[in-house]
Order: structure tokens, then C-alpha cells, then sequence
């Protein structure tokens, strides 16, 4: 057989190549389940949907099933290859992103969990912004999911910054629950309940910051993570050496 002048044969990708896409998109699975059950268990609560809900808990387990999934498949990868440089990179940034996923979904158990107290006061939603909240720690978690597909390090950069939105809208929240319980103090339960699904919701924005900042490691190698405190650790340094 003739092989034409310059021709290079395109070589196979290697066994760790293949395996660390396979985990990437077992990861991304997990993502697009953890984002359906955070519009799932919102939905729930701002609708009084306690069936919806109850669906919410039921399916933390198959989160917590591809979380186990996830890192048993990272730890057989570090075994068998003994990965460095950027492979290595990969797999500890998955094995975070992995953790944080699984955080969301237990926050998203926690939101739908609080829907059968909210529907003995329906009217206490009106003094909240949780579907303002939700869309922007949702936008939050998608974009940090494309970030990590696309590889997109200027998207992950920007992420972290809608995490004061997200705050400033559960301050917000918690003032007016309270001023709704004194209000109306037979209610202070439900509020009270309320609170935390708020919390729940801004404890996923933060998850997604962790997620995006993991992307930007993954991708530049820089740890951006903690910045004040790394800054006044090499100022430390730099003072302990003049």
C-alpha cells in the first residue's frame, strides 16, 4: 500500500486521555442533575408543590450515587496512571467540583424539604425575592457547567462576582422575614423555615464560585481561591526575609 508523501497517521488517544473524558462527562452528568433539582425544589416551594419536593429528596440519592461514582473512577485513574502536570490538574479539580455538586444537591434536598411549611403560610412569599435570587445563582451554576465544557477560563473569571448579588438578595430576605415575624409572630416558624431555604440557595451560589474558581485552575493553573489570604501570606514572607 502507497502512502502518500508527508502523510502522519493520526495517533490514538492514550488510555488516561480516554479515561479522564469519561470522567469529565460523568461530571457533567452530575451537573445537569444538580441543576434540575435546584428548579425542581425552587419550583416546588414558590409553587406549594409538596409532591415536586418530596421527588427533590428522593432523587439526592442518585446524586450522592454518581457522587461515590465519580470519585471511586478518580482514584482508579490515580492508581493505574499516576498522572502529572495538567492530567493531574484535571483530576483534582474534578474530584472538587465533584464535591461542591454534591453540596448543591444538598442544599437543593434541603430547599424542597422546607415546602410543607411554607403552605401553611403562602402568603409569606410575597415578602421575599427567591425567584429573583434563584435566577442568578442558577445562571451561576449553568455558566460555571459551561465554563468547565467549553474550557472557558474569562467566563469562570466572571462568575464569582455575581456571588455579592446573590448575598445582597439573602440579606435582603432575612431582614424581611424578620420584620415579618414581628408581625406576625404566630408565623415565626414558617419564617423561620423560609430562612433557610434563602440560606440553602446562597450556599449554591457559593458552591458555584468554587466550581468556577476550580476552572480557572484547571485551565491557567492559578489558585485563585482564598486570594487575601495568599496575599497576606507572601507579604508575611516578603517581611520575614528584610
Amino acid at each position: 500500500m502507497l502512502v502518500p508523501l508527508g502523510f502522519r497517521p493520526r495517533s490514538m488517544p492514550s488510555r488516561l486521555t480516554r479515561e479522564l473524558a469519561e470522567l469529565r462527562s460523568r461530571l457533567l452528568d452530575m451537573a445537569t442533575i444538580v441543576a434540575e433539582q435546584f428548579t425542581d425544589a425552587v419550583d416546588a416551594l414558590l409553587d406549594h408543590d409538596v409532591e415536586r419536593a418530596e421527588r427533590v429528596v428522593e432523587r439526592d440519592r442518585e446524586v450522592d450515587a454518581l457522587e461515590l461514582e465519580v470519585d471511586r473512577y478518580c482514584e482508579r485513574i490515580l492508581a493505574r496512571h499516576q498522572p502529572v502536570a495538567s492530567d493531574l490538574r484535571t483530576l483534582l479539580t474534578v474530584e472538587k467540583i465533584n464535591t461542591d455538586l454534591e453540596r448543591i444537591g444538598d442544599h437543593c434536598h434541603n430547599v424542597a424539604r422546607n415546602t410543607k411549611y411554607v403552605t401553611e403560610a403562602p402568603d409569606i412569599l410575597e415578602a421575599v425575592k427567591l425567584r429573583e435570587m434563584t435566577e442568578t445563582a442558577r445562571r451561576m451554576l449553568d455558566e460555571a457547567k459551561r465554563a468547565f465544557l467549553d474550557q472557558d477560563a474569562e467566563l469562570a473569571r466572571r462568575i464569582p462576582d455575581l456571588d455579592d448579588e446573590v448575598d445582597r438578595f439573602h440579606r435582603e430576605n432575612f431582614e424581611a422575614l424578620v420584620n415579618y415575624i414581628r408581625e406576625h409572630p404566630e408565623c415565626a416558624e414558617v419564617a423561620a423555615h423560609l430562612i433557610t431555604a434563602s440560606k440553602a440557595i446562597e450556599r449554591i451560589s457559593d458552591h458555584s464560585t468554587n466550581i468556577a474558581k476550580g476552572v480557572v485552575f484547571l485551565i491557567e493553573g492559578e489558585d485563585i481561591r482564598h486570594t487575601r489570604v495568599q496575599e497576606e501570606s507572601s507579604l508575611a514572607d516578603g517581611n520575614a526575609r528584610s
